[in-house]
């Protein structure tokens, strides 16, 4: 992986016979304006997660999101027990709708790392991810919880949101981002070579 404005280093990739693959965007969005209200369909409820009680429900729900993602891979429970045992994990970070007959349908998990921040001076959170599981998507549930995460990370202090997108995210992710004004930071190249 290297960033677009490296030439020299993608060209010199590229001469040993790499490809670019995929491209990815690093965006970034000011908490400092106004972040409308997340807007959940009839019936769904928005919550924080309980990582005990929530575990299952929610690592089925995030493979299930990202099944049909390039370069996915299913999350364990011992990987989702790992993440929230971190001392910079929040619960009030992490975000779950539900649907009316209690299936985990969306979520927006967002992180705050603290000593980044005292080393840049400055109070930025990540989108870490979100997603929408198949069956639920184009009801306005991945703005909704990406709306929650934004006032989350507003909540907690930070002035500024960053995310990283897959250019060609299949849900439309790219699209969302930017129609809740998210901004292209810098773009970096996935390069591959094919084995015989």
């Amino acid at each position: 992986t290297a960033y677009d404005t490296q030439t020299k280093l993608v060209n010199l990739i590229q001469n040993q016979g790499y490809r670019p693959t995929r491209y990815f965007f690093r965006m970034t969005r000011s908490l400092t304006e106004p972040i409308p209200e997340p807007v959940c369909p009839a019936g769904f409820t928005l919550r924080a997660v309980d990582a005990e009680r929530d575990a299952a429900a929610w690592v089925e729900m995030f493979n299930q999101s990202f099944v049909d993602h390039w370069n996915h891979r299913d999350l364990t429970l011992k990987e989702f027990y790992h993440f929230c045992s971190l001392s910079f994990y929040r619960a009030e970070l992490n975000l779950v709708a539900i649907a009316p007959d209690g299936t985990f349908a969306a979520f927006c998990e967002c992180v705050i790392h603290p000593e980044d921040n005292l080393r840049s001076g400055r109070q930025e959170g990540w989108v870490g991810v979100l997603g929408t599981r198949r069956g639920f998507r184009r009801r306005g549930l991945g703005r909704a919880m990406l709306l929650a995460g934004l006032r989350a990370l507003q909540n907690a202090g930070m002035e500024t949101a960053i995310l990283g997108v897959d250019a060609d995210n299949p849900s439309g992710a790219l699209g969302l981002y930017q129609s809740v004004g998210f901004k292209q930071l810098r773009r970096s190249i996935v390069l591959r070579q094919q084995l015989a």
